[in-house]
C-alpha cells in the first residue's frame, strides 16, 4: 500500500538542516558532495524516516502507540528523485515500511506497536562531556572515535516538529520526534562528523521522556575493517543504538612536488593538452603529469570551478603553465571552445556523470542515454570541434575494464563505454591524421570509486604515465 510520494528538493534539505543543526555538506553542498561516495547531495535518512512515519500515521490514524522501531538506510536518496513510501506488511502489533525510488528500495523501517516501555531508560550521566552546538562538522580520525561519548542539546523545537511532521508528532510526541532529529546531528556533525554515513537506527520508546532537551551518546564499538561506528543513544524519550560509518575522505591526487622527476622537464614541451574533466580525479593527475613535462594544460570543469582553480594554481606555483575553462559535454562543443587562443594538440577525455546509482531494473534507457550523452555524443562533438583547428589531434579515450568484466549494476555504463570504443575505432579508420588511443583502465582510486572498506587498486601514476607518453608521441 503506497502511503505517500515526494520529491525532496534543496529547500527541504535546508529547512531540515536548520531545525536539526545537521549541516553536513554531503546534504547541502553540491561541490563537496560530488567528492563523496554519493557523488551528489543526498537526503538525510532521518528526514526520510520521519516523513515515512508521518505519512503512515496520517493514512492510519487508528494505529496503536509506537513501541520501538528499526530503520535501515541501505542506499542513498538523491535530491529531486520521486520517492515512495509503502506499507508492505501490517500485523496486529507490527508494521513494515519500504522507502523506494523507481521500485528500488533505499530504506526499510520495521515498527513494533504497543505501549511504550515503562522503564525510564538509562539514568542521565552527569559525568558526560557537554558538547556545545557546532556550525561545522567535526573532523575526527577513526582512532579518535573509539570510546567517544558526550551530551549535546536537542535543537528541534516542539513547534518545528509539529510543523514538519504533524501526524508523527501527535503519534510519538514532540520530544521523541526531536530526539530522532538529533540523531542525525550526532552522526553528521559530532561522531563520526564530517566524513559520515548513517547506516541504521534501532530505538525503544520510553514512557518517561527523560531529559527532553539533550541527547546522550557513547561509542560502544568501532571496526576498522569496515570503518563502522556503533553508538548507544538516550534522551527525549528514546533509548537505543545508532550504527554508522566513517567514510573515507575525498581522494587527494599526487602533488606537483611528488611528481617532480617522474618526467623530464621538457618531455612534453610545445604541446597544448585539453583535459576534459581535469578538475579532479584522473583528469587532475594527467594535467599535473603533462604540466610537469613542460606541456601547457587547459583544464575544463562543469561544476567544480573551485577545484579547477586549485589545480591551476598548484601547477603555476611550481612554474608550470595552465588555464581553466568551463565546459559542459552535454552542450555544443564548438561554441564553448571558440575563444581558445592556442589550438590544443592533445585531448584527454575524462568528462563523466555520476557512475554509481541504485535502480530496480538491470537496464533503463534513461540511464543509458545519460552515459551516451557524455561518453559518445559529447566526446564526438568535442573531438570534431578540435580537429577543425588541429587535424592531427592526438586523443586519449579512457574506457573501462568493466566492458569485458561487466560487473553487476553497471549495465548502462558498460554499454556506453563499449559504444565509445566502437566510435574511436571508426574515427581512427576514417579521420587520420587524427588518432585516438583507447585503454580499458582498471579500477583506480578516485572520489567515485572510493569505498568504505579497503579496496585494492592500481597505482594511477604508474598506469597513466606510459599512456600519456604514448598519446604525447603523436602527432609524429
Amino acid at each position: 500500500m503506497r502511503l505517500a510520494q515526494k520529491r525532496f528538493g534543496y529547500s527541504d534539505q535546508a529547512r531540515f538542516a536548520s531545525i536539526t543543526g545537521c549541516c553536513n555538506p554531503m546534504h547541502l553542498d553540491a561541490l563537496q558532495a560530488r567528492r563523496t561516495q554519493a557523488g551528489a547531495p543526498v537526503v538525510h535518512g532521518i528526514n526520510l524516516l520521519l516523513w515515512a512515519l508521518d505519512s503512515l500515521r496520517a493514512a492510519k490514524p487508528e494505529l496503536p502507540h509506537l513501541r520501538s522501531l528499526r530503520a535501515q538506510f541501505n542506499k542513498f536518496v538523491y535530491l529531486d528523485e520521486l520517492v515512495d513510501v509503502e506499507m508492505v506488511q501490517q500485523r496486529e502489533n507490527s508494521v513494515r515500511l519500504v522507502i523506494s525510488v523507481d521500485g528500488a528500495p533505499r530504506s526499510k523501517v520495521s515498527l513494533n506497536l504497543g505501549d511504550a516501555n515503562p522503564d525510564p531508560g538509562p539514568v542521565p550521566d552527569s559525568s558526560l562531556e557537554s558538547i556545545p552546538i557546532c556550525a561545522s562538522p567535526m573532523h575526527l580520525s577513526f582512532e579518535e572515535m573509539s570510546g567517544r561519548s558526550g551530551r549535546f542539546p536537542i535543537q528541534m523545537t516542539k513547534e518545528d516538529a509539529a510543523m514538519l511532521y504533524p501526524a508523527a508528532t501527535q503519534w510519538l510526541g514532540a520530544s521523541r520526534v526531536a530526539a530522532l532529529g538529533a540523531s542525525t546531528y550526532l552522526v553528521g556533525m559530532v561522531c563520526p562528523g564530517m566524513y559520515s554515513i548513517y547506516g541504521e537506527l534501532e530505538v525503544n520508546l520510553r514512557a518517561e521522556p527523560g531529559p527532553p532537551n539533550s541527547l546522550e551518546f557513547r561509542v560502544t564499538e568501532t571496526d576498522g575493517r569496515f570503518r563502522s561506528v556503533d553508538q548507544e543513544i538516550a534522551g527525549g524519550g528514546l533509548a537505543g543504538t545508532v550504527k554508522c560509518f566513517a567514510r573515507t575522505p575525498p581522494v587527494q591526487q599526487a602533488t606537483m612536488q611528488s611528481l617532480a622527476g617522474l618526467v623530464g622537464p621538457e618531455e612534453f614541451a610545445g604541446s597544448v593538452a585539453l583535459i576534459a574533466g581535469g578538475s579532479r580525479g584522473l583528469g587532475e593527475l594527467v594535467a599535473k603529469l603533462i604540466a610537469s613535462g613542460g606541456g601547457h594544460v587547459l583544464i575544463t570543469w562543469q561544476s567544480g570551478k573551485e577545484d579547477a582553480e586549485r589545480v591551476v594554481q598548484e601547477i603555476r606555483s611550481v612554474g608550470g603553465t595552465s588555464d581553466e575553462l568551463p565546459f559542459d559535454a552535454r552542450k555544443p562543443a564548438s561554441e564553448q571552445i571558440a575563444h581558445l587562443k592556442d589550438a590544443p594538440t592533445h585531448l584527454y577525455y575524462f568528462a563523466t556523470p555520476s557512475i554509481f546509482k541504485p535502480q530496480a531494473e538491470i537496464y533503463t534507457v534513461g540511464r543509458l542515454n545519460e552515459f551516451l550523452a557524455i561518453y559518445v555524443e559529447g566526446f564526438w562533438n568535442l573531438s570534431r570541434a578540435l580537429c577543425v583547428r588541429q587535424p592531427a589531434l592526438s586523443i586519449f579515450y579512457p574506457s573501462s575494464i568493466f566492458v569485458s568484466e561487466r560487473p553487476r549494476g553497471m549495465t548502462e555504463y558498460t554499454m556506453a563505454k563499449a559504444a565509445g570504443e566502437v566510435l574511436c575505432a571508426d574515427m581512427n579508420e576514417s579521420l587520420a591524421p587524427m588518432h585516438v588511443t583507447v585503454s580499458r583502465l582498471p579500477r583506480l582510486l578516485t572520489d567515485q570509486t572510493a569505498s568504505i572498506t579497503a579496496t585494492e587498486t592500481a597505482d594511477p601514476v604508474e598506469l597513466l604515465l606510459p599512456l600519456i607518453r604514448e598519446v604525447q608521441s603523436r602527432p609524429r
